[in-house]
């Protein structure tokens, strides 16, 4: 199997749920709080590993207890760790999931250490990246380091997933070097500029990224799915019926997934497919990483459980 590297983010996840959210001024009482080892970036490691994968995770962490979560985390869930830093500089990422009734989620974070990791420090881990595969990125740390992975890992040929969450402007010279570009709809909107309300506007998005030079798009569109795009052919990939109790995690476990459908060599429509369902699973449990399935989950949870019609 091929070795996946995520390059990335760690936050320690603070979840409130409560009915509903609150207004602008309106204080309400919560239902529950829990504390969960989070981040897009070792969500997403945790989750292909969780598969069966063979990851690594580069991020940076501040000398805290919730650095000692994240590591203890990554140690359970057998994910690589050597080449995770530390620093006195600032305290470890957190963020704050606010869970309404419906399983939708809005969500603050505070960087801290993420923003600490530097093109510099990527420079000396160049070998780790060279030994990869699959290099997976997100944009909760600096964007200047997220082009260094990218310059790097094109070094050396290596297959590039950028999941552009949160968004921001990208610099397009970088464009051509990404293998496949993973965004949501609010994500392609962002990058385009172009309505991802309907169908039509998915697609039109989509050739968007295309012509600006990626060379695979999918978009994820949550409760109705994904869709692929490339210069030889194009699809939807239904989503599962599922009831959600907690999305958080849900956009990091079919990155996560489908890295991991990559590294086994299989075709994009099942990698695709594959990683519709592991997400649909992860949102019917709360937390981030409690919530990532491993693979028997996903392969029993397939044949019982319905696609949406659309």
């Amino acid at each position: 199997m091929k070795k996946i590297l995520v390059i990335g983010s760690f936050m320690t996840d603070l979840v409130i749920k409560s009915k509903r959210f609150t207004k602008t001024g309106e204080t309400i009482f919560g239902e529950s709080f829990d504390q969960f080892t989070g981040g897009k970036g070792a969500n997403q490691a945790v989750a292909a590993a969780r598969l069966g994968g063979n990851v690594e995770m580069i991020g940076e962490l501040g000398k805290d207890s919730f650095g000692e979560d994240q590591i203890a985390s990554l140690k359970e869930n057998n994910v690589k760790h050597d080449n995770v830093l530390f620093t006195n500089e600032a305290k470890s990422g957190v963020g704050n999931p606010q869970i309404d009734s419906k399983g939708q989620n809005r969500i603050v974070v505070v960087p801290g250490a993420n923003l600490m990791l530097k093109p510099e420090d990527l420079k000396k881990l160049e070998g780790v990246i060279k030994n990869s595969d699959i290099i997976v990125l997100q944009l909760e740390i600096p964007l200047e380091t997220v082009y260094k992975a990218i310059e790097i890992a094109d070094k050396y040929n290596k297959t590039i997933i950028l999941n552009p969450a949160p968004a921001a402007d990208l610099d397009d010279k970088y464009a051509s070097l990404i293998t496949y570009i993973a965004p949501n709809e609010s994500e392609a909107e962002y990058l385009t500029g172009i309505s991802t309300d309907t169908e039509s506007g998915v697609k039109k998005a989509a050739d968007a990224l295309l012509k600006k030079g990626y060379q695979n798009v999918v978009i994820t569109l949550g409760e109705k799915g994904s869709y692929f795009k490339n210069e030889n052919s194009e699809y939807f990939v239904p989503a599962y019926e599922v009831k959600s109790v907690d999305s958080t995690a849900a956009g990091d476990e079919f990155i996560g997934s489908l890295a991991y459908g990559i590294a086994n060599n299989w075709a994009i429509r099942t990698a695709l497919e594959f990683s519709s369902a592991a997400s649909a699973l992860s949102v019917t449990k709360m937390g981030a990483q409690p919530s990532l399935p491993v693979k028997k989950e996903v392969d029993n949870f397939i044949p019982q459980n319905k696609l949406v019609q659309n």
